[in-house]
């Protein structure tokens, strides 16, 4: 039974002395964006009173936002399906979708439920919704075109709190491209409003540890000096350099995929069974005969954060990511004399991909060409 009640909050007023009239939906605070004075709110009936100097025009607009969540509700219940909060602010505050035009949001949803993608890309596709909402909050699916694509960038670029770097917007706009294909195999549109944004990305370094700064954190991890929180950190980023596994799949990963002294199990990003023998440093840092979760993870912005000051307690002189121990794993596998045929089976990555990895490696090409020294001379 999903609950509706139209409420005053009142004890937050912006400085006209006024307050959002929101929408409760269960558990759900929903802003209606409508901002009155306690003095013009009848609580009783949910309704602005007529005292209200705009009454026969704000009044009548919460009366049909009220209307439409009904209904809303309604459709939802009848056809068994939980509460969808992007499905019920466009529904309510911009009309119900109609099939030509639907909610892009609901699209978003609808592409990522049929394709049944991962942890890792529903975390993607919800933050893509989030960007969205910035540049158009209730973005109907003809609204995305090529004006919109700019705002996009522009806004994902400059953004105060985390300014997205070339190849996460070139991530995110293939995302949407993707869903605007959905919209036309859909048939809700005949031709791709996308078309004239090319979508790349820009090649950068890969950054790695060597040989001998993987060893300073291996040491460092050793030492337990750190407190809780990195030592934990410091615990599955090294795994990480162990197996190449991306931060996705560590987060999701459970001891029933270990088997037979290997991870075993689906990457989040890409859908790929990967089969990764452990070797002992790896299998060190598991708890034996354990289930449920390998280990106690933060957040990505959290894990990141950290891993700054661990590295520079390490005395590593670089920026790092968590993604740096699957280049880590990539580069010294290729260092050590893994063939690149058999890299890339380990990090489910095809073999053009990995060939990335053997051009940074300048260690591997001193180290073959002094095979000549063998032959020659």
């Amino acid at each position: 039974m999903i609950t509706l009640r139209i409420y005053l909050r009142a004890n937050r007023k912006n400085a006209a002395g006024q307050s959002v009239i929101y929408f409760i939906v269960g558990e759900e605070w929903i802003s209606s964006t409508i901002k009155v004075s306690a003095d013009f709110w009848d609580a009783a009936t949910s309704s602005i009173t007529k005292k209200h100097p705009k009454y026969y025009t704000v009044n009548p607009t919460l009366q049909l936002f009220k209307s439409r969540a009904e209904q809303c509700i309604s459709n939802l219940q009848t056809a068994g399906k939980p509460f969808n909060r992007s499905y019920f602010e466009a529904h309510v505050f911009e009309g119900a979708d109609t099939a030509d035009n639907p909610c892009f949001l609901n699209l978003i949803d609808e592409y990522a439920n049929m394709m049944n993608v991962g942890w890792g890309r529903c975390k993607q596709f919800k933050g893509l919704k989030k960007d969205i909402q910035q540049i158009l909050p209730n973005a109907r699916i003809h609204d995305i075109n090529f004006d919109f694509s700019l705002k996009l960038q522009k806004y994902l670029r400059t953004k105060k709190d985390n300014p997205n770097n070339e190849n996460t917007i070139s991530h995110k706009l293939r995302a949407i491209k993707a869903v605007v294909h959905f919209a036309q195999k859909k048939g809700i549109l005949d031709k791709d409003p996308l078309a004239m944004i090319k979508v790349r990305d820009i090649k950068g370094d890969k950054n790695h540890l060597k040989p001998g700064e993987l060893e300073n954190l291996e040491n460092l991890f050793k030492e337990e000096t750190l407190t809780t929180v990195h030592q934990q950190i410091l615990k599955y980023f090294l795994f990480s350099c162990y197996t190449g596994l991306r931060y996705s799949d560590v987060v999701a990963l459970k001891y029933y995929e270990i088997q037979n002294n290997c991870v075993v199990t689906t990457q989040e990003k890409t859908d790929k069974p990967v089969v990764v023998p452990l070797i002992s440093k790896a299998k060190a840092l598991l708890t034996q005969s354990s289930t449920g979760s390998c280990f106690k993870t933060h957040s990505n912005q959290v894990t990141n954060r950290y891993l700054k000051t661990i590295v520079k307690k390490a005395g590593i002189e670089k920026k790092i990511t968590y993604h740096c121990s699957r280049h880590t794993f990539g580069t010294l596998s290729i260092f050590w004399g893994i063939p690149l045929e058999v890299v890339a089976e380990l990090m489910g990555i095809d073999f053009k991909t990995v060939k990335i990895y053997a051009k940074i490696v300048d260690e591997v090409k001193q180290r073959e060409m002094l095979k000549w020294e063998t032959k020659v001379g």
